[in-house]
């Protein structure tokens, strides 16, 4: 190996002599050298990361994949069931039967108050869901989820006064939070990093496989003249928590968890059985061993109710505002469609990110929402109220717009959403961070619920200005600060973060030929 090679790229120290395969083959030849039989050549993030992933070629279609499919399915049904959950109580809030029953208008304080003690629960809960998390592992944190997710729907379902559906409402808030939390986290970590981006961003758009069901569910009851027009959808919320509780037990615990707790055996035997078509080690198993071992070894874990560790450094408070910016865009950009067309944009998304990256698709997609929202405020001003009414043919038009802002929206942000904030955390900071995702989530979406009316109220299609704006200065600042995270494993991404600009540097690659042998050699 050349003396030129910068010290990003040399090989990190083995830990364990005896390992089956030896380290230091994962990061061989890669030298500054004019190559010999090159086959191909171009550029990489890590040269590591390539060099193991080329020596690691994953069947997707082995019984491995497919049992590894499954119990993430486990983890998607976290996110089933909020979309679940946040999509009925809209729906329910409409039928005369729950409205009669407690005597509430369908707008109104008392009805308001229904939609924000669930808010209330979630903040409450996102203060838990970190310790809970860390606590005994993330399937814990699943199972303690799910626990208080049945509890509030057997609560709001039997409820006979509102006093009972309050409690209900937070209780399940509560619950979310910390299911919310733990499943990404859970999801993240296991995912193999050559699939992580797809088997990630799937998380999230699962939400829709929740809240497609929830509207179908009501539709289907409300003509029901009893009070079982809202309590039989509102039952229903039990199916996603119960399989949780009862299948989290037979999945295996993130091996970062493991690792981290000193159980390096047994996430050896788990990356083992999940991250490779044989029972026998590759070369990206042993670059996750070694390379969580470093971290954790630089990294003492300290007590789970201890939050310094997301501020206490320059590089931890970089992760935190990757994290900020995710959260804060995502719930305060007008999400007009939550549909069938909002979820396929979704999962097409989620399909195409270990191809597409998440730095491009952040910076191009606000850009394009924009433009969107532009051509929205235009149609609806001229031919809305107060315009040219007559002209039907541009009222519709302001109404694709829209449908295709929620396509767009969903094919950018709806598969990053829990993705990219899990994987811009390190293992000392990510359940946290994520609980702390939740806490900003919410704050936001409560901004954004009443700043909207108040601000379509007062401006009409004027307002839709206002997001044009905020699209494309969102645009900038994920330019500016947006960190790749594509192309590393979870753990060289501490190098990237470490740097002075670590958005710049991330986006940086080196070229890199393969030769016949499979080799990757660095050109110049």
């Amino acid at each position: 190996m050349s003396d030129s090679k910068t010290d990003a790229e040399a090989p990190r120290t083995s830990i364990a002599s005896d390992d089956k395969l030896a380290l230091s083959s994962i990061a061989s030849p890669i030298s500054n050298a004019p190559p010999e039989n090159i086959t191909k050549i171009t550029e990489v993030f890590n040269t590591e990361f390539e060099k193991a992933t080329k020596e690691t070629a994953l069947n997707p279609l082995s019984r491995r994949a497919f049992r590894l499919y499954f119990l993430v399915m486990v983890g998607y049904l976290n996110a089933v069931s909020s979309g679940f959950d946040g999509s009925l109580m809209g729906g329910i809030n409409a039928m005369p039967q729950y409205l009669d029953f407690f005597g509430y208008k369908s707008t109104g304080a008392s009805t308001g108050i229904v939609f924000m003690i669930y808010v209330v629960g979630n903040c409450v809960g996102s203060f838990a869901a970190g310790p809970a998390t860390d606590w005994k592992g993330r399937r814990m944190g699943m199972f303690i989820g799910g626990f208080f997710i049945l509890l509030g729907a057997a609560v709001i379902t039997a409820a006979q006064n509102p006093g009972y559906f309050l409690g209900g409402r937070f209780i399940l808030g509560f619950g979310i939070a910390i299911s919310t939390t733990a499943a990404p986290t859970w999801v993240t970590e296991l995912a193999p990093p050559q699939w992580r981006g797809r088997i990630g961003a799937c998380y999230n758009a699962c939400f829709f496989i929740g809240s497609i069901p929830a509207t179908g569910a009501m539709v289907g009851t409300e003509d029901f003249s009893s009070t079982w027009a809202w309590r039989l959808p509102l039952l229903l919320q039990i199916i996603p928590p119960s399989i949780i509780m009862t299948c989290v037990w037979f999945c295996p615990e993130s091996p970062r968890w493991l690792i981290s707790r000193g159980r390096i055996e047994e996430a050896r035997k788990i990356l083992i059985e999940y991250h490779s078509n044989d029972e026998n080690t590759n070369p990206m198993i042993e670059l996750q061993l070694k390379e969580c071992q470093e971290v954790i070894q630089q990294h003492k874990m300290e007590p789970v109710w201890d939050y310094s560790a997301l501020w206490n450094t320059r590089a931890r408070r970089w992760r935190m505002l990757c994290l900020s910016l995710m959260t804060t865009h995502e719930k305060l950009v007008l999400n007009f469609a939550q549909s069938i067309l909002s979820a396929a944009g979704a999962f097409t998304a989620a399909a195409l990110s270990d191809r597409l990256g998440r730095r491009p698709r952040l910076i191009v997609g606000p850009i394009i929402l924009g433009v969107i929202l532009m051509l929205v405020a235009i149609f609806s001003i001229k031919f809305g109220p107060g315009g040219d009414t007559s002209n039907i043919n541009g009222a519709n038009a302001s109404i694709v717009f829209i449908f295709f802002f929620g396509i767009v929206y969903s094919f950018t942000y709806t598969p990053l959403q829990a993705l990219y904030c899990a994987e811009v955390m390190d293992q000392k900071m990510r359940s946290k961070g994520m609980a702390v995702h939740i806490l900003i989530s919410n704050i936001a979406g409560f901004i954004n619920t009443f700043g909207n009316s108040v601000g379509l109220a007062d401006l009409g299609p004027n307002y839709y200005w206002v997001f044009v704006a905020w699209n494309w200065c969102a645009a900038l600042l994920w330019y500016l600060f947006c960190v790749e995270t594509r192309g590393r494993t979870l753990e060289e991404l501490e190098e990237v973060f470490e740097q002075p600009w670590p958005a710049r540097y991330s986006a940086k690659k080196v070229k890199v030929a393969i030769q016949e042998d499979g080799n990757i050699v660095k050109v110049d």
